[in-house]
């Protein structure tokens, strides 16, 4: 995998990190270390018993997770919701399973969104393995940044069957059937449209340096500008369709905004690659292209990333 490969993987990774919460980030965790293990067995819920509190064992090595996957761990009762989980949770595991299959190790695995996991929370987890009836194994939280690094270990076929088709640099020539699905499903997206301010047309440069995005991004958004000729001819000759696809683009923007905080790790890039899989209803070459080219164009105008401010001033 090249350089630019594993920093796309990475992004496409994080985003899922940042956006799944609940069962999404159950399922995502499962394929994860089902991959890295294969003694690795989820565990689905049975009628009204459930998993008896254990998502996921290796019972040859005695390790066992439950999955804790909240909006935001940051808020307080998300906190305190976390500490219950783990005792009640971990109690009840114990009491069902440790006689079915011996527990050595517990993690209680939380989607902290890189953001940390609580005080609070390590204090709860510290507390109970101090207990005189659990002393004997090993109790611990599991992070996303702990979840990043069994990714890592995974060769490149593991990683593109969970990542999906990693996106080339060179772009299809789009065709028009492609285009047809894609504007289709665009139109059939429901987001909530978001106001468009009238904007300038910017140096294209200006504006990738602007927003702070990759020099990876900007391969992909400039290889997707040369085709603009196709897509005006396409606007053409179905009138309306460039304003219904610049609203849909706007609001994929302000979603991506939402989800993904501008304080974090690379996340220009990663709100790029989130409207790009958004997008996209099925991740081939082919509509891929098409998406490129068309997020290339909605760019140029601004409805996706920011105007530069020097170009705001100027224009005031």
């Amino acid at each position: 995998m090249s350089r630019a490969e594993s920093y796309i993987t990475k992004v496409l990774f994080q985003n899922r990190i940042y956006k799944y919460d609940g069962q999404q980030f159950e399922d995502f965790f499962v394929a994860i270390m089902s991959k890295c293990n294969n003694k690795f067995q989820a565990v689905k819920p049975y009628g009204n018993i459930g998993d008896r509190k254990n998502d996921g064992f290796d019972k040859t090595a005695g390790i066992y997770f439950q999955v804790f996957s909240p909006e935001d761990i940051t808020k307080t009762k998300t906190k305190n919701d976390a500490i219950n989980k783990l005792e009640n949770d971990f109690i009840k595991l114990y009491a069902y399973w440790n006689k079915i299959c011996p527990i050595k190790e517990f993690y209680f695995v939380i989607n902290d969104k890189y953001k940390g996991i609580p005080s609070p929370i390590i204090e709860k987890c510290i507390e109970i393995g101090n207990r005189k009836e659990y002393k004997h194994l090993s109790l611990n939280i599991f992070s996303a940044k702990d979840l990043e690094k069994q990714f890592d270990s995974l060769d490149v076929l593991q990683i593109q069957d969970i990542i999906g088709y990693i996106p080339d640099e060179e772009l299809e020539i789009i065709k028009y059937d492609a285009l047809n699905e894609t504007v289709q499903f665009l139109i059939n997206i429901e987001v909530d449209n978001g106001a468009i301010d009238v904007l300038s047309v910017p140096n294209f440069d200006d504006k990738i340096m602007f927003n702070g995005l990759s020099d990876q991004v900007k391969i992909y958004l400039t290889n997707g500008s040369y085709q603009e000729g196709t897509l005006t001819q396409y606007f053409n000759e179905n009138p309306g369709l460039d304003k219904i696809l610049q609203e849909k683009f706007h609001s994929l923007y302000l979603n991506s905004k939402e989800e993904i905080s501008g304080d974090l790790e690379n996340a220009s890039d990663a709100r790029f690659f989130s409207i790009l899989e958004e997008s996209c209803y099925k991740p081939t070459v082919p509509i891929q292209s098409c998406v490129f080219v068309l997020m290339a164009h909605y760019f140029a105008s601004c409805d996706i990333f920011e105007e530069p401010l020097e170009e705001r001033s100027d224009s005031a």
